[in-house]
């Protein structure tokens, strides 16, 4: 999905396989779209002026994941 989400802004949801998503949300415009390849490192779109609230959420089986212990 890349698109706006009520209450969320635009938002990316990309689909790593295997059950795994990860959701950006609050982003003000968007590079990328649906079905589109996303390449590690590869910018996916802005945040608005002033805007620091960006979400990024790890999801399995459209469960979220705290990722605290895999980056720490």
């Amino acid at each position: 999905f890349a698109g706006p989400f009520k209450g969320y802004g635009q938002i990316v949801i990309i689909d790593h396989g295997d059950g795994w998503t990860s959701l950006i949300t609050d982003m003000a415009t968007l590079s990328v779209r649906v079905g589109e390849q996303v390449i590690q490192g590869s910018p996916i779109g802005r945040t608005g002026r002033g805007t620091t609230n960006v979400t990024v959420e790890l999801r399995r089986s459209g469960r979220p994941v705290d990722i605290t212990p895999m980056i720490g």
